[in-house]
């Protein structure tokens, strides 16, 4: 607009300028259609520097209003868009802190800018979990953009419905270059859901990845054999790979001792008794034992405390071992010995199974109330 305005004036002196130069009066002769204009060049150079100063004051005073205009909308904006990156500030520093209630306060009644939408859900469910409401939580994971399931994968899981994503779980942890995270997803996934099928198929590929270290295998192989009838377990055990037989092994002992078959793993519990490092694991071990017949495993234990009478892990285990065997005299003996801060709170229900059936409630109690 000001290089037209310029054009303009610089057309305008140089007709101004002209007949002086020529020493001529001169006349401007516009003719368009049935319209003419005729003057003189001075009248006309007049005209047209009115003209332009009407133009340049008309653009400026146009730019002027503009300006106001964009400074008011963009006023009215920023500070709408401040407020929004300020709730969903707020909770995230609230999530940060576990106070999932200033989370909801955030969230609820404010918005949050467009690219910030699917966060927002993702920590209005994360407060619901935390009050224990899942369907609610449910209800925000499924508002969540499909492309963004994934990144809430243990939200889901939290919520103990994790069926909406394994489909796109099993796709990226079929694919060659699947990350250890995306192969421990999906393997919670399928424990979750008791693929259990599924799980054993992709256990070569688990143990392959290299994913799991010896406890997180020994919680996947804890919740397939929880699953497994009793009669079952020995066989699902012994199809397992060799390497994978490793992993599993403290689960599978668990498992059937919780399920009272001590007389079948009574040989493999018996050489836990001779190595020391193994003594705490035979101690969690029978912490599980449900009625079953040791008395080999018992004897064993018992030679091994006469040398060495302050073992606690292994007075924990012959008292759990007395309880499956009923012997709750013998357990309750032992646990009054055994028992410290350190263990009470792993094994209070074994030690009160062994009071209560020895008339002691009111020791039965104490570890109940603790």
């Amino acid at each position: 607009m000001i290089g037209l305005i310029i054009l303009i004036v610089a057309i305008v002196v140089v007709l101004a300028v002209t007949p002086f130069v020529l020493d001529e009066k001169g006349y401007v002769l516009i003719s368009f259609n049935n319209t003419t204009i005729e003057g003189t060049i001075v009248s006309f150079c007049i005209m047209a520097a009115m003209t332009a100063a009407t133009l340049y004051f008309t653009y400026k005073l146009i730019r002027y209003l503009l300006s106001i205009y964009r400074n008011t909308k963009h006023g009215f904006f920023a500070r709408s868009e401040e407020r929004k990156f300020a709730a969903i500030e707020q909770a995230l520093f609230s999530a940060i802190n576990d106070d999932y209630e200033q989370v909801e306060r955030a969230l609820s009644g404010n918005s949050v800018p467009d690219k910030f939408d699917d966060i927002r859900l993702a920590l209005l469910a994360k407060a619901a979990l935390a009050n224990n409401e899942a369907d609610k939580a449910l209800e925000r994971l499924f508002e969540i953009s499909p492309e963004q399931q994934l990144k809430v994968a243990k939200l889901w899981l939290a919520s103990g419905d994790s069926s909406a994503i394994e489909s796109q779980l099993r796709v990226n942890a079929e694919a060659k270059k699947a990350t250890a995270l995306e192969l421990k997803l999906y393997t919670e996934v399928l424990v979750q859901q008791q693929h259990f099928s599924v799980l054993e198929e992709f256990l070569p590929k688990l143990l392959r990845k290299k994913v799991f270290s010896s406890d997180q295998w020994t919680r996947v192989f804890t919740a397939y054999f929880s699953a497994q009838s009793a009669d079952e377990l020995t066989n699902k055990y012994k199809q397992l790979p060799r390497k994978l037989q490793t992993y599993a092994h403290t689960a599978y002992l668990t498992q059937m001792a919780a399920t009272g078959q001590l007389a079948v793993i009574e040989g493999d519990l018996t050489k836990m008794v001779k190595h020391a490092s193994q003594h705490d694991e035979l101690a969690t071990i029978l912490n599980n034992a449900n009625h079953g017949e040791a008395h080999k495993l018992q004897a064993s234990i018992q030679d091994r405390l006469k040398k060495d009478d302050t073992n606690t892990a292994l007075l924990l285990s012959l008292a759990c071992l007395a309880n499956a065997q009923s012997d709750y005299d013998l357990a309750a003996r032992v646990f009054d010995k055994a028992l410290n801060g350190d263990n009470k709170h792993q094994f209070a229900d074994q030690a009160a199974l062994s009071y209560k059936n020895t008339a002691q409630a009111e020791k039965a109690l104490v570890l109940y109330n603790k």
